[in-house]
């Protein structure tokens, strides 16, 4: 691991982009941080996160081997990592909200942005950006958070965490390596939150009940409406109502 450790950044992921454009940096190079001001999230989403509380880091991995058309299974092995990471504090609840954000129960403790650099028909680099709450209590900006802190009422070591983080990421990096996607596949779809549960979302704008099933090869949400009818969609058209 090439460790980039940051006193205070804006966004380690734009740092870690802008390092790289050149495409100079080793893989499992990380930008590290304990306080990002202005983390980035999907589309305009920020990330909020109290100075010295949390981790955010952002990863960079080069996967020569992945068709571009797997793409979604980055996110699989990544959100699986968290996952592996965040049960080692907290024994229940803990699921992955499609796409890629860490969930406990009805709350967010984790979320990420993973961006895709292509260079012709193969990866370039993959950035995985990712902000994990520690031992923050209060927050005055997120809809739904929680933290390692709230769910247990322990105080933990956030360089433990994050070491912890890339071990399982190293981990699940080389399941995928190693071709088992099957595997991978289907442990994602059991954390999956909400599915098969009937549960009111927003779907291209208007409000739905429906049942998540799956998400398929291509990272699109497989769901069921109270007619019966099955559709897919992509993240820019559904939203979660909580």
């Amino acid at each position: 691991m090439n460790l980039i450790t940051l006193d205070k950044i804006s966004s380690t992921q734009t740092f870690l982009l802008e390092e790289d454009k050149e495409l100079s940096l080793p893989e499992f190079t990380v930008a590290y941080t304990e306080n990002q001001t202005q983390g980035k999230g999907q589309g305009t989403h920020v990330w909020e996160s109290e100075e010295g509380k949390n981790i955010s880091f952002s990863l960079l991995l080069r996967p020569f081997f992945l068709d571009p058309s797997m793409q979604y299974l980055i996110t699989q092995i990544v959100s699986l990592a968290i996952v592996d990471t965040l049960k080692e504090y907290i024994k229940q609840g803990v699921k992955i909200k499609w796409p890629n954000d860490i969930y406990v129960n009805d709350n967010k403790i984790c979320g990420m942005l993973i961006q895709n650099k292509l260079l012709g028909s193969s990866f370039a680099g993959v950035y995985c950006g990712i902000g994990i709450n520690i031992n923050q209590k209060n927050f005055l900006l997120a809809p739904n958070p929680t933290s390692i802190y709230i769910e247990t009422g322990k105080q933990v070591d956030k360089k433990e965490v994050f070491n912890l983080a890339m071990k399982n990421i190293e981990k699940r990096y080389t399941q995928l390596k190693q071709e088992d996607i099957k595997s991978i596949q289907e442990e994602y779809l059991s954390f999956l939150l909400y599915r098969n549960e009937w549960r009111l979302y927003e779907y291209k704008g208007e409000k739905i009940r429906a049942k998540i099933i799956c998400v398929n090869e291509f990272g699109h949400l497989i769901f069921e409406k109270e007619d019966g009818e099955v559709s897919s969609c992509e993240l820019r058209e559904w939203r979660f109502l909580f």
